[in-house]
């Protein structure tokens, strides 16, 4: 039984990994000091709670307005209330100590993400899992510089778990947890869109939704009833953000209108697209290993899609890709690696100031169209490289089963094969 609780000596090492990368980048984000790298864990709570001068730890929704969803606002609002209550450094103050306790509470997801993407890897029967977990997901400069740039670690963990619960058939639990994973960050909560379309049946889709509709609904309406004027502010916020870290800079203003309706078409007709291949392709789904497949690869395209039609795909989204690069096979390691390279330096180059350990200051970055500037030029590559992920890689060239479906197979009594024992 123990064997099945605990993690080989190979997987521990994973973990060994991990925790000294996370570590650095602990220490690479303290504000206004470290290895000087931009993070919004910082930024965006000093000016929400501390534009007017002392900082005011006030409940988020009700008495100040936070651009993300619930579940980040009030882990914010926590961490900010622990770093005031008990510091782990009182000589330091409050954005020191509030950037402390939130580093250390999302290092639980983080975790819990690798070890749901070794859970996921064994279902999918995937060969060297730990490799690919390593080197798509750790050992990766998104894992380092910007896991603690943002909150989107915790959305991915949810969506996670999510997936692995759909694919062992516990649909109403999958739901909930893409639900909950909305209410974290909305965007990391797409891939359910390709778990609904390969549900085994019309029952289980309305289970998944219904799961999700509830969790997401607990969550969201206390906070609703008690400020009904934030849902139109969010999204009037939302709706007036600039076009940021897309391929659309490369022929639109930054503030054109025609953002609102290149992004749904753009992903309405992808969207179309992938669903015509998934459902085509799901015909020659002879076996359980080959339905997984499959869900995983229409969860991780749909991911794309978003990224790639958002007029806002910022670089720290990378974070909800990473998990998708190990369990499908979307790229070969070199391309990926100069993919996260190159989007990971939007952020080092672009927002931080990583030289300032040697002291030295780099000049600030011009930011104007891609034409101008070499930050935006980035940005819109990286977009199009989304781009090509999803559609040359994607939809044109993976078969979206894995090769083995082309071999005999037997199924189990009930006309399914379980390969590995689930939780």
């Amino acid at each position: 039984m123990l064997r099945y609780l605990r993690p080989s000596t190979g997987r521990l090492w994973a973990y060994y990994v991990a925790a000294v990368i996370y570590i650095f980048s602990v220490w690479e984000h303290i504000p206004y000091g470290g290895g000087h790298i931009y993070s919004d864990i910082a930024t965006v709570f000093q000016v929400r709670f501390c534009s007017t001068g002392p900082c005011i730890i006030a409940l988020p929704y009700v008495h100040v307005f936070v651009e993300y969803p619930f579940i980040v606002g009030m882990f914010i609002y926590v961490m900010a209330l622990l770093g005031q209550s008990a510091p782990i450094l009182p000589s330091q103050g409050l954005l020191i100590n509030y950037y402390l306790y939130s580093t250390i509470f999302l290092a639980v997801p983080t975790f819990l993400s690798i070890r749901e993407l070794f859970k996921l890897g064994d279902l999918l029967g995937l060969k060297s899992s730990r490799r690919r977990i390593l080197l798509y997901f750790i050992i990766t400069p998104t894992f380092v510089f910007m896991v603690l740039l943002n909150w989107y670690i915790i959305g991915v963990f949810l969506a996670l778990f999510g997936l692995r619960k759909f694919l062992t058939g516990s649909t109403w639990v999958a739901g909930a947890l893409l639900g909950l994973s909305a209410a974290a960050n909305l965007i990391t909560a797409v891939p359910a869109l390709g778990l609904l379309l390969s549900a085994r049946n019309a029952k289980a889709g309305g289970k998944f939704v219904g799961g999700a509709l509830i969790s997401f609904g607990l969550v969201c309406l206390p906070f609703l009833a008690a400020s009904p004027g934030y849902f139109s502010q969010f999204v009037t916020y939302e709706a007036n953000w600039y076009v940021e870290g897309s391929w659309m800079l490369l022929f639109i203003s930054i503030s054109s209108p025609l953002r609102h309706i290149i992004f749904p078409v753009s992903f309405v007709v992808l969207g179309g697209l992938i669903a015509y291949k998934g459902l085509r392709v799901r015909r020659r789904a002879r076996v359980e290993q080959d339905w997984r497949s499959l869900a995983v690869m229409m969860a991780a395209l749909f991911s794309f899609d978003w990224l790639f039609s958002s007029y806002v795909a910022t670089p720290q989204t990378n974070a909800m890709l990473l998990p998708f690069f190990v369990l499908a096979p979307i790229a070969f390691y070199p391309e990926f690696l100069v993919f996260d390279t190159a989007t990971s330096l939007i952020d080092v180059w672009g927002f931080s100031q990583p030289l300032l350990v040697l002291g030295i200051t780099l000049h600030p970055i011009p930011f104007g169209s891609p034409f101008q500037s070499p930050i935006q030029a980035l940005e819109a590559i990286k977009s199009l490289w989304i781009g090509k992920f999803l559609i040359y890689d994607g939809l044109l060239r993976s078969k979206f089963l894995p090769r083995s479906s082309l071999r005999p197979k037997v199924a189990s009594a009930e006309g399914l094969v379980r390969q590995h024992p689930t939780t």
